[in-house]
């Protein structure tokens, strides 16, 4: 029984130090050089410069809760032995401390044969974090390509390095590996040379890296667009990122600020962006802040492609609001003739910045959207400078150059204006109507002098509320067509209501090329309009037509409020050269006062009252008497029967 019980226990020890010798690095009789190592580290271990270099003889994995510490000046790499595996992988599921000098780096080589890289991996549930490599040199990591390997690769995790060199690899220098697994280095002072991906990799893109400092050389050769940058793959931003200024430019893959999210971009970053329908979307804000100095750019990978560009949008019940864009530089956005940047249930301010090459439009507002934007170029966009889909949307502009677009204008195409909305001269000067436009019975619409109002053939403007045309001597305002035909858009019709006139008021303002479809150039139902110093001509139908009112709905249980009569006053204005009448007034109870104009003829405008007139003709109940004799002049021609 004895013999017996001595014979278990030393079978145990034996099997113990079987055990520990899989486990434990040790020195092996008969190594080339150093300690041969390989297998499991449960326990906190470190690796010694005196026992440098180790040799890792097919794995090394570094369990949950064991730390790693290994010391400056350790080279770890393969163990060359014959029989040896020719690859050996080394994986962390604790901590890895690998904390070197400018001196005395740590170094991780291949050897005469390959090696995995560093992989450091965590769980969804938790995060592997408190791995630190400084002054760390990686050589040769990873046996697969591009996105599948590197001389770091994380999963699940999170590792601070500082001072290192990543050169080499079969992969990416720096692997933040699988898209759903939020590997994640924040690196600073490093450099990556000849990797055959890129420099830095997250295919998570929802990561948030501190980085600084960074060069990169010779990387990504067989790359489309090289690999001497800091990729992010596609995915939502949460809470608050920054992409600093590091060194290294950012290639971005449909990246997405969450309604939740800000990015904030540094001065001098440089984005490139994926080609196609893929971009920077912003739910939730951008803050980019570059300066004159440092401006940050914002631009595809393949210019001859184009990428999508910048969108702000939210939703008609969260806006997408508070972007701020202050020096950027946004290049060859709008693939498929899109916008350089796009607007949609949003609102930005733009300053100091350029907007360019756009496939589409530079600058996109579609639904409830607001810009305020100064001091920026839009230059060499396939578009219009400015495209704006929904009338009611907001634009403040100020010290706009717009050149080199497709059409140097701002195109509104169609809605209607709640509110007060203020069409300035911004630096652009043309505004290019291609839809139906209106302005509400609440609404004001007040027209800046020097401004063009270009309409596209058969298009309008509705107005229900109050519309603001005063030029100047110097600074007329102009309506006008894009092809200068008569007849080629309708005009602007006035409608309001019996109890709430629409209004407009015209100063040094020219109408011309309107009365598309019989149409007036100028309609006014319930509306009281007046003109002083304009010039009203070449519509293809009437210039001016006063319409009475419709009768009144039959409407049980409501007393209906007479109609109350048109006001239209014009004084010292041109009404010439145009094909039916000058002015049309067919409502009996509205008197027109245009006395002193010049109706195209000395003799005056042509009408029944006026034998011999044959200026411009007026029907209706027209007070046309002292008009003008001459069009430059305020001589004044007497009816006959008053000399």
């Amino acid at each position: 029984m004895e013999l017996s019980a001595r014979s278990r226990i030393q079978s145990l020890i034996v099997c113990i130090l079987f055990i520990m010798a899989l486990v434990l690095p040790s020195r092996v009789e008969g190594a080339p050089n150093g300690t041969v190592v390989s297998g499991y580290i449960n326990s906190d271990t470190t690796w010694t410069q005196s026992g440098s270099p180790y040799q890792v003889d097919g794995f090394i994995e570094v369990a949950k809760g064991a730390t790693l510490t290994i010391e400056a000046g350790v080279t770890v790499e393969n163990y060359p032995a014959g029989g040896a595996s020719q690859n050996y992988n080394f994986d962390v599921y604790g901590r890895l401390l690998a904390q070197g000098t400018a001196v005395a780096p740590i170094q991780f080589l291949p050897g005469p044969l390959a090696w995995s890289g560093i992989h450091i991996s965590g769980t969804i549930d938790e995060i592997n974090q408190g791995s630190v490599l400084e002054y760390v040199n990686l050589y040769g990591g990873g046996y697969a390509g591009p996105g599948a390997s590197g001389n770091l690769v994380l999963s699940y995790s999170e590792v601070t390095v500082r001072h290192s060199q990543f050169n080499d690899s079969h992969g990416d220098g720096i692997l933040g590996n699988d898209g759903g697994s939020g590997g994640v280095a924040h690196v600073s002072d490093s450099s990556f040379t000849n990797n055959a991906g890129y420099a830095i990799s997250f295919e998570n893109g929802s990561v948030n890296p501190v980085l600084s400092n960074l060069t990169a050389t010779g990387n990504g050769a067989s790359l489309p667009y090289g690999g001497n940058l800091v990729f992010i793959n596609d995915n939502y931003l949460h809470g608050a990122h920054t992409w600093e200024y590091m060194g290294l430019p950012y290639l971005i893959l449909s990246t997405i600020v969450a309604e939740d999210g800000v990015l904030t971009i540094e001065p001098g970053v440089d984005v490139m962006a994926f080609p196609g329908n893929d971009g920077l979307d912003i739910v939730g804000r951008l803050q980019v802040n570059g300066t004159a100095a440092n401006p940050v750019r914002i631009r595809a990978a393949d210019p001859q492609t184009g990428w999508s560009g910048v969108l702000i949008a939210g939703t008609d019940v969260k806006p997408s609001t508070g972007s701020l864009l202050d020096h950027v530089i946004i290049s060859e956005g709008g693939h498929h003739l899109a916008n350089g940047l796009y607007i949609d249930y949003g609102s930005a301010t733009v300053t100091n910045s350029r907007i360019e090459n756009s496939g589409g439009s530079g600058v996109g507002l579609n639904r409830q959207a607001s810009i305020v934007m100064t001091d920026t170029q839009i230059i060499g966009n396939h578009g219009y400078a400015i495209d704006v889909w929904q009338a009611e949307d907001q634009f403040n502009l100020s010290g706009i150059t717009a050149s080199g677009n497709m059409t140097d204008t701002i195109s509104i195409h169609t809605g209607a204006m709640a509110g007060n909305h203020h069409w300035t001269d911004s630096g652009i000067d043309t505004f290019d109507i291609d839809g139906y436009v209106s302005v509400a019975a609440n609404g004001v619409l007040t027209i800046d002098p020097g401004l063009t109002l270009r309409f596209h053939e058969g298009r309008d403007m509705t107005v229900n509320g109050r519309l603001v045309s005063i030029g100047t001597v110097t600074a007329p305002i102009l309506f006008t067509s894009v092809n200068p035909v008569p007849g080629q858009w309708i005009g602007v019709t006035f409608v309001g209501e019996p109890a709430r006139h629409a209004t407009g008021d015209f100063k040094y303002t020219t109408l011309e090329y309107g009365g598309y479809g019989g149409g007036a150039m100028v309609g006014i139902e319930n509306a009281d309009v007046n003109f002083g110093f304009c010039t009203l001509r070449y519509s293809g139908s009437d210039a001016i037509r006063i319409s009475p009112p419709p009768p009144p709905a039959s409407l049980t249980g409501l007393q209906m409020m007479a109609p109350t009569a048109e006001t239209v006053h014009l004084y010292l204005n041109r009404l010439a050269g145009n094909t039916s009448y000058a002015i049309n007034n067919t409502d009996p109870a509205a008197t027109v006062g245009a006395t002193y104009n010049w109706w195209g003829d000395p003799t005056g405008p042509t009408a029944d009252s006026n034998p011999g007139g044959k200026g411009d003709s007026v029907y209706g109940n027209v007070h046309y008497e002292h008009f003008l004799e001459t069009e430059n002049t305020y001589l004044v021609y007497l009816p006959f029967s008053q000399r």
